[in-house]
């Protein structure tokens, strides 16, 4: 049984790829609706192959009466970085401090908030964009790309090996960090673009405006972090470095994908169609930080986290900007 605790965007790709491979996935899902929906299969659509599955999981909606089934683990965690520290305190409640946590969230503190608590903890960096798009259907493309390895001051190095083993059987592109927070950095900076995909209007995103926006927050990103002696990188070289990706987006008019037509939205789109509390500010706040301590320009990120903190405190909903208005 792999549980999988979190019944959001991440947390249903992820049930939903292990589920397909043959796997029993269980789902701890915050809303007794949303568990009672789960017991009636999992949807999974591929919004670019065009097809879709219903997929059988187990579903509760609290980790008491999850806990015999989670057993020592391991328990993928999916919430929301802001809800990571209660999740930690409520497994140890349930299932004990010795149980098996993987933390996947967008952040860089998911591992450190779980082992608050718990004492085996894997961090990890998923890349994958899925959208939840009901209580039991859940939308992505192709296969998830996860990174696992060791929280810093855990020993849970051959856990992540072997987890990093058993997702690639699945089907999954699995593989395993010596340096994890390394990965997560990198992912962060990626994260970056993610609040002007979901913030500037449609017909925009296959403008220069749009495109230079997410340049220059990555190169700000980028300088911010050699300023400070931060290393984010691939532990294996599969994913782009943020020279690489910085040159993947300004080549993206040119090769005509700067615009996705598939309807899949990221975390922040979601987040703002839905009117909740987001994760994105912290990672401009993050580089923010990072460039003033170095005395570097990063006015980009300026805007970009003043158009989200508007967004969420008016209740503006996405692709509620112009590229031009953010660009500046």
């Amino acid at each position: 049984m792999r549980a999988v605790l979190g019944a959001g965007s991440v947390g249903l790709a992820l049930a939903a790829q292990l589920a397909a491979a043959g796997r029993d996935v269980l789902v701890v899902a915050r809303r007794p609706a949303a568990a009672a929906a789960l017991r009636g299969g999992l949807v999974a659509e591929d919004p670019i192959a065009g097809g879709e599955r219903r997929l059988a999981v187990e579903a509760e909606a609290s980790l008491e009466a999850a806990a015999a089934r989670i057993g020592a683990g391991p328990v993928f965690v999916c919430t929301r970085e802001p809800d990571v520290e209660v999740a930690g305190r409520a497994l140890a409640r349930a299932c004990g401090a010795d149980v098996l946590a993987v933390a996947l969230q967008n952040d860089l503190t998911g591992g450190t908030l779980l082992a608050r608590s718990l004492k085996r903890v894997v961090a990890g960096v998923w890349r994958q964009t899925a959208t939840r798009a009901a209580d039991d259907r859940v939308r992505f493309h192709g296969r998830a790309r996860l990174v696992l390895g060791a929280e810093p001051g855990c020993d849970t190095g051959d856990a992540a090996r072997e987890l990093v083993r058993e997702l690639a059987a699945a089907g999954l592109d699995a593989a395993y960090s010596e340096r994890i927070r390394d990965d997560q950095w990198l992912k962060l900076c990626v994260n970056l673009t993610s609040a002007p995909n979901a913030l500037v209007r449609r017909e925009d995103h296959a403008g220069a405006a749009f495109v230079e926006l997410k340049a220059r927050l990555l190169e700000e990103a980028r300088d911010a972090l050699a300023a400070a002696g931060i290393r984010a990188a691939s532990c294996d070289g599969r994913d782009r470095g943020l020279d690489e990706e910085i040159a993947h987006v300004r080549g993206s008019l040119a090769r005509g994908d700067s615009a996705r037509p598939a309807p899949l939205y990221n975390h922040v789109w979601t987040g703002l169609r839905e009117r909740r509390p987001l994760e994105a500010e912290g990672y401009y706040r993050r580089v923010l930080a990072l460039a003033a301590r170095a005395g570097l320009p990063a006015a980009a990120n300026a805007r970009v986290l003043a158009a989200v903190e508007r967004a969420v405190r008016e209740g503006l909903g996405p692709e509620c900007y112009g590229a031009a208005e953010l660009l500046g």
